[in-house]
């Protein structure tokens, strides 16, 4: 989840837009994970700022618990991200930064100590999944503001799904409630460890949730 050489990743596309090239770290056109559910599946999206850390953490976590429960089979899970850093990632147009890259390899070392996998590649929020998606969690107050922003500048119905379906992963902690879940992406070790410890926590007070609520909102 990083905003580190921001600009110059900025300039970078713009220089490559000039010569007419656009490297496929900067692709424009969405290169999303296809989403297939049933009508009587719950589904729940995670959502941090580049889809690299925080949110493929959650949504491996989130699959380990119902595999666990045996209730794989109920749930569809995914995640995403807010355009890494780029503030028009949203628009028509508009690009996100990690798009298309594996997790962070230290979040995945650290996630694969606990026997957790993390197999997804980062891309941006868009808005069929406001439509899909019985939950939308964010892993702190940033991600929640441009889940919003976004929905605002889809349009109104959106907004509406927006503000219905999302809440902030730890919402559902039983010790840190109205905390955020940290960006580890410049400490050191023990931000990756601490981002499992409380995602393994608050998936556990998630899904108790979800279970109370038939699965969905």
């Amino acid at each position: 989840d990083s905003l580190n050489h921001f600009g110059f990743l900025v300039s970078s596309k713009l220089f490559f837009l000039e010569m007419g090239f656009v490297p496929s770290a900067f692709s424009l056109g969405p290169r999303r994970r296809a989403v297939t559910m049933s009508s009587n599946q719950s589904s729940v999206l995670f959502v941090c700022l580049g889809n690299i850390c925080r949110s493929p953490t959650a949504e491996a976590m989130f699959r380990t618990v119902v595999e666990r429960d045996g209730k794989a089979a109920a749930y569809e899970i995914d995640s995403c991200g807010t355009g890494g850093g780029n503030p028009d990632w949203f628009t028509e147009g508009g690009w996100s930064y990690h798009e298309g890259d594996p997790s962070d390899s230290r979040m995945m070392q650290t996630a694969a100590n606990r026997g957790i996998a993390l197999t997804s590649r980062s891309r941006p929020l868009n808005k069929e999944d406001l439509e899909k998606f019985d939950r939308i969690i964010g892993m702190d107050s940033s991600n929640y503001k441009e889940i919003m922003k976004a929905a605002q500048y889809w349009g109104p119905e959106y907004l509406d799904l927006a503000k219905k379906k999302t809440s902030l992963m730890l919402d559902y902690s039983s010790h840190n409630k109205g905390k955020p879940v940290p960006d580890p992406y410049y400490g050191g070790p023990d931000g990756f460890e601490k981002v499992l410890d409380l995602l393994d926590e608050a998936c556990d007070g998630l899904l108790n949730d979800m279970e109370a609520a038939g699965g969905k909102g």
